[in-house]
């Protein structure tokens, strides 16, 4: 089979064969074949071979085709687009869920400087869930600091909204915010942030959202929600980031101490 003039150079594209396990339907073959092909074959931007070629090739009905590629696309491997087929889409972002210099610096906090920009911050009253989360009265002032992480020349594909009490952390909003806000809380205000809990859910876009990430309303989104304590139990602050679940998948090495092994885990 050909290459097509948007994957390149046109030259013999070799379709992975099937391989027969017991019980698995065919489309499920299929989709193996088709994601070895997207993995070692081609590169994002390039197009998978048309529908009617799929069908052609390994001898299958349109519709066990179609299972396997929208499956795909369903991952978030491949892209449809009307009236010019399906290509591959870039692999996620990589977001480390931990890292050896800080044990809060991941995410955001891990990301270039360049690609973190301040959004807003403002004082508001602590509405209840929040109040509840940090430990303080239902209404009490807290800090609303809004950042947003966009590549260059690209809408955000991510936003973190962080609450702090303003009774811990006094002119906060007059210090330089560019910087992470564990680095911000131990330099300026002598804390000492020893644990944090944090919270991986997925959900749906709603209005606001899809406004900030300009995604659909009902987009799905990752969302990290982390509270992070001083040594005597406080809660210090309490931030939401949301994610594009297209656009990101997290990372975490898990390592017996002392031991070689090492295992990763990917969401995505």
């Amino acid at each position: 089979m050909k290459r097509s003039n948007d994957m390149g150079p046109d030259k013999e594209l070799v379709l992975p064969p099937l391989r027969a396990a017991v019980g698995s339907p065919l489309w499920l073959q299929l989709k193996h074949a088709l994601r070895d092909l997207v993995t070692f074959e081609l590169k994002p931007g390039d197009r998978i071979p048309t529908e009617p070629d799929l069908c052609r090739h390994y001898g299958l009905s349109r519709i066990t085709v179609r299972q396997a590629v929208t499956s795909l696309v369903d991952e978030g491997l491949l892209k449809r687009q009307q009236g010019r087929g399906t290509f591959v889409l870039a692999a996620r972002l990589a977001q480390h869920l931990g890292d050896a210099d800080h044990f809060l610096n991941s995410g955001f906090d891990a990301e270039p400087a360049e690609h973190v920009q301040l959004f807003s911050a403002e004082t508001a009253p602590a509405p209840d869930w929040l109040a509840h989360k940090l430990g303080i009265a239902a209404g009490s002032d807290v800090f609303k600091i809004r950042k947003v992480l966009a590549l260059p020349a690209a809408p955000p594909v991510a936003f973190r909204t962080t609450f702090i009490a303003s009774a811990l952390a006094p002119n906060l909003l007059r210090l330089n915010l560019s910087v992470p806000m564990y680095a911000v809380l131990e330099r300026d205000f002598g804390m000492s942030i020893v644990s944090a809990d944090e919270i991986i859910e997925f959900i749906l876009a709603d209005d606001f959202r899809s406004s900030m990430l300009s995604v659909p309303v009902g987009h799905p989104l990752i969302l990290v929600e982390r509270i992070t304590y001083l040594e005597s139990g406080a809660a210090v602050e309490c931030s939401r980031a949301y994610y594009r679940a297209d656009r990101f998948r997290f990372e975490h090495r898990l390592q017996r101490s002392g031991n070689a092994q090492r295992s990763a885990v990917s969401v995505t």
